[in-house]
């Protein structure tokens, strides 16, 4: 029997089974933009507005991890993620399951915002970040005057990249194209995203330990079952 939301998606897109791939991928990306990107950086801007913090959840080690500069770019790499599951998912074979999973993940980043909006933590490390020149320093320039340092935890970093490499790795591995090596670099890759919310003061270490456990809950619960 078909999922609700691929039902809901072909009434509304009858001809959806006979786009290109490109076309479907970007479909997968406009509507995770439009009904994910767009209300994170309201929230982002109400919560700023608002200035109120409902829990101090920093700790020492958040002080002691050093400000490394070049760890913006594993940290900006994350909106790749979207266009690559996308790509994955949009084979003709995969399309109507890769829409489910886009649906879930949307609906999960909601249940993530509810948390931004009733317990509100603003993030107090960007005094830790020292003067950067260079493209660094203009990415960094980028990136603290588009995101006020609210909608801290659970990081959505953790929380979607995460979810992201379980739906690639899960795709690949049915279609027997997940290999060692393809799992060593995007093990690593995801790995050193998780480092960089911490390293470049986005983060504390709270955010990303519960948005790696909301991301396995959601994944496990929610997600995975829906996709079989």
């Amino acid at each position: 029997m078909k999922k609700r939301e691929t039902i809901i998606a072909n009434r509304w897109l009858q001809d959806r089974s006979e786009w290109s791939r490109a076309k479907h991928s970007v479909f997968l990306v406009a509507l995770f933009v439009v009904f994910s990107g767009v209300p994170y950086m309201l929230i982002n801007q109400w919560s700023a507005w608002r200035g109120v913090t409902a829990l101090q959840v920093d700790t020492a080690l958040d002080g002691e991890l050093p400000f490394v500069a070049w760890m913006v770019l594993p940290y900006i790499s994350f909106y790749l993620y979207f266009p690559i599951a996308a790509w994955v998912g949009s084979s003709s074979e995969e399309r109507d399951r890769c829409l489910v999973f886009f649906q879930r993940m949307i609906s999960g980043s909601w249940m993530v915002f509810t948390v931004f909006m009733l317990l509100p933590v603003e993030i107090k490390l960007r005094s830790q970040v020292p003067d950067v020149g260079g493209f660094m320093g203009f990415i960094l320039g980028l990136l603290h005057g588009v995101d006020a340092p609210y909608n801290a935890w659970p990081s959505l970093h953790a929380v979607l990249g995460l979810l992201v490499v379980l739906f690639v790795r899960l795709v690949q591995r049915e279609q027997g194209v997940w290999s060692p090596a393809k799992a060593v670099f995007v093990w690593t890759a995801w790995s050193m995203l998780i480092a960089s919310t911490m390293l470049v003061k986005q983060h504390y270490a709270f955010d990303v330990v519960t948005g790696i456990v909301v991301a396995l809950v959601l994944w496990g619960g929610w997600i995975r079952p829906a996709l079989n």
